[in-house]
């Protein structure tokens, strides 16, 4: 299922390997079978039973739920529960409750949460749980939920009122399903803050606040990602398909988000069985397959997972292949065909006392011919050839530990996690880079109240880039240990504060074997304040120091002389803004600011640069957004105008490259609605950006404006309701562009890499 092996792993571990997948594949396959029949025989709880039998069949649960926002009682709820509940922000937002506490079952301790609220819920065909107004509910309409929600049994975040939390970008199980993303790029659709620059999984880097993905904590089910590894490469090569939702702390991040966390931390989460295993049942799957016209890609998804007693197994392999695409020019851009295989294995034990094991095993590969430098088209003032083969590979292996249904002063987590990055880049003379992280971390909340919670423990890491070449093996290692307490209170009613504070200790080591050692303080501060019940303000600060940051494989020299030096990279960040929601309205506003001050830039020439190159840079701007939801859809638009300067100069697209990119004003839109009767949600997104002269400032071009349409309609029929049948158009208008976050526009001699151009995508999927 995980195909494809690293170098540097053995033999009989690639056997071990293979078996242990096999073998998981096939254990849930015929969990499905057995449980199917079983289910035949003894007439399990069906799909479209209520909560009030649910609840029954489950037994009776022990709630301990103080007086708080709704908001975050219903993601406790969700917590002991274990049910799947959901409620669309504008709706809880201002809304308290009494709470509820002792032994009932699920239905007595809604009703009791919404007593007074003047909202009710309902209970889909698919055993979740909606909180509405008595309006909607009347209405006889489901809520079509926007980005901003309350999920509570795939909950990614534990802190979702948190003060840290007021800047937050969320990706929902919700928004997954209505965006049906292919790549990170349309994960992110309908938010001007994060851009992504490339065409295909492989050159895709990502950018929040025009900050690189790398000066940013980002970890998948827990594990530190270590991935930079080649500057004509990606970074983070992400399958959307393999997550139930996704996280971005911009700027301000608080100190549980792991070492350096510069310009904040990016958190991706990995689907569970809980989040696709439909209600009353014990095992399920589903089969997708989708394709696109332009690219003539076919691609095929197929999972399958279960729940027996305490033990959940989930497995799940996709495979993507096609051609190359047409730009809107209608001309082909080479190296661009999809080639990607990825998959999970996951399984998670959870005792009757709370304590839960879980461990989870991902890989994603993409493989085929990539234009020569794989982040453009072609160098105009250059000869060589049109593509190569590339190679790209990463893996992330994580075991984690909790106690689901832990109160008090005792609420402990552990995470002990591998990843690994590895890529074949055949024009820098067959060379093969690897970039590994063995990190974990043991922390404790102290849970002094329901509103107010002290999490204090330790981490490490231990982050290897190597390069192998016919001409050398060499590699650059740091070594963290952390130790770290964030305080989240509410010391008023309206006032959410939270602070924290971390000790890091890092030792570097370079190539020739030059150690050095430094260490360095973060802190961190954060607060929210509700001026009335429709109005919130925010504001953050945090100085992070972030140790020495490792070269990217392929510049690695084997001459360098760290004789001169290196620095520790250290930023402060700061943001401000307020949120208004009424009526279904919301606006929200921020400016946002952030300081690099020695951050590493080497160069791969010994003489001329080498690894101790140092360089200050600084991104600033504002975010702009409103929406309005009617119940049945939603409209949410978003505007980001931000600006990067290197050593107090204006940026371009190529000194800023491990920093951030120069991306000027961006503008998003998300629109879609459920039209109940035909059982059919149709939606779309815009994609824009305004002309950016801010290039034109470093010396270089001006980036060209473009605005890319795209929209979708998606069928469930009533009476087949485990089939799902949707179609896309893509780039509508068969614009010309490259989005903004690529790199070369501002260059004359560099062909930037075109996005495809007009396209539509077929896609079914059975539910089993």
């Amino acid at each position: 299922m995980l195909e494809g092996n690293l170098p540097m792993t053995s033999g009989k571990w690639r056997r071990v390997f293979a078996m242990s997948t096999a073998l998981s594949a096939f254990a849930v396959s015929g969990m499905a079978f057995s449980a199917s029949a079983a289910e035949s025989k003894t007439g399990l709880i069906p799909v479209e039973t209520t909560i009030d039998e649910l609840a029954q069949a489950s037994q009776q649960y022990d709630f301990d739920i103080a007086e708080q926002s709704l908001a975050d009682a219903l993601a406790i709820f969700g917590q002991q529960s274990g049910l799947q509940i959901s409620a669309h922000g504008d709706v809880v937002r201002g809304v308290e409750t009494n709470g509820v506490v002792g032994r009932m079952n699920a239905e007595a301790a809604l009703q009791g949460l919404l007593a007074g609220t003047g909202l009710v819920y309902r209970m889909a065909g698919d055993g979740s749980i909606t909180v509405t107004s008595s309006a909607q509910s009347s209405s006889g309409s489901d809520v079509m939920l926007s980005p901003i929600l309350v999920e509570a049994a795939s909950v990614a975040d534990d802190r979702p009122g948190a003060a840290d939390r007021a800047n937050s970008i969320r990706v929902t199980r919700e928004d997954l399903d209505r965006r049906n993303p292919q790549d990170v790029k349309q994960l992110f659709a309908g938010e001007s803050g994060v851009s992504v620059g490339g065409s295909v999984p492989l050159n895709q880097k990502l950018y929040v606040n025009a900050i690189e993905e790398t000066n940013l904590a980002v970890s998948i089910d827990g594990a530190r990602q270590n991935n930079k590894v080649f500057h004509h490469s990606g970074t983070n090569l992400i399958d959307p398909s393999l997550l139930k939702a996704a996280r971005i702390d911009p700027g301000v991040a608080p100190a549980d988000a792991g070492p350096a966390a510069l310009g904040g931390a990016i958190v991706y989460e990995t689907v569970d069985v809980a989040d696709v295993l439909e209600p009353g049942r014990s095992v399920g799957g589903f089969v997708k397959a989708s394709y696109d016209t332009n690219s003539e890609t076919i691609t095929n998804d197929l999972s399958s997972y279960g729940r027996v007693g305490s033990l959940e197994l989930l497995g799940y392999f996709k495979w993507a292949k096609g051609d190359d695409y047409e730009a809107g020019t209608g001309n082909q851009v080479a190296g661009t065909e999809p080639d990607m295989r990825s998959g999970l294995i996951k399984s998670a034990y959870e005792a009757q006392s709370g304590h839960r094991f879980e461990f989870s095993g991902e890989q994603v590969r993409d493989r085929a011919r990539r234009p020569y430098r794989a982040n453009m088209t072609d160098l105009t003032n250059r000869t060589q050839p049109a593509e190569l083969g590339y190679d790209m590979r990463r893996r992330n292996f994580a075991f984690n530990y909790g106690q689901s249904d832990a109160t008090g002063l005792w609420d402990p987590k552990a995470v002990l996690a591998y990843s690994e990055t590895y890529l074949y880049a055949p024009l820098t003379t067959q060379s093969r880079g690897t970039t590994s992280s063995i990190s974990g971390k043991f922390e404790n909340d102290f849970n002094l109240t329901e509103r107010d919670t002290v999490t204090a423990g330790v981490d490490f890491y231990d982050d290897i880039a190597e390069l192998d070449s016919p001409t050398t093996n060499v590699e650059e290692e740091a070594i963290n240990l952390g130790i770290y307490a964030q305080a989240r209170i509410q010391p008023l009613d309206p006032l959410h504060l939270s602070f924290g504070l971390r000790g890091d200790t890092q030792k570097f080591t370079g190539l020739e074997g030059t150690e050095i050692e430094n260490e360095g303080l973060s802190g961190n501060v954060s607060a929210t304040f509700d001026v009335t019940d429709f109005l919130t303000v925010n504001a953050g600060y945090s100085n992070v120091w972030g140790g020495i940051a490792l070269a990217e494989n392929f510049i690695l020299n084997k001459e360098w002389d760290y004789s001169k030096g290196i620095k520790p990279v250290r930023s402060e960040n700061y943001t401000t803004g307020f949120e208004m929601h009424h009526e279904g309205f919301s606006f929200n506003a921020g400016l946002f600011r952030s300081v690099f001050d020695n951050a590493r830039d080497p160069g791969y020439n010994a003489s001329t640069a080498g690894p101790s190159v140092l360089a200050d840079f600084e991104t600033r701007g504002y975010n702009l957004g409103a929406g309005y939801n009617w119940g049945a859809g939603f409209v949410r638009a978003s505007y980001t105008d931000s600006e990067i300067s290197l050593n107090g100069k204006a940026g371009n697209s190529d000194g800023t490259q491990y920093f951030g990119a120069p991306l000027g004003r961006v503008i998003a839109l998300e629109a879609a609605h459920r039209i109940d009767p035909y059982s059919l949600t149709v939606g779309g997104t815009l994609d824009a950006a305004l002309k950016n002269t801010d290039t034109v400032d470093a010396g270089g071009g001006a980036q060209d404006a473009y605005e890319v349409v795209g929209l979708y309609a998606e069928y469930q029929p009533e009476a087949a309701d485990f089939l799902t049948f949707r179609i896309e158009a893509n780039n509508i208008f068969d614009e010309e562009f490259a989005d903004r976050a690529s790199y070369g526009q501002d260059f004359s001699n560099v062909v930037p890499l075109y996005e495809p151009g007009r396209s539509f995508l077929l896609m079914a999927k059975a539910r089993f």
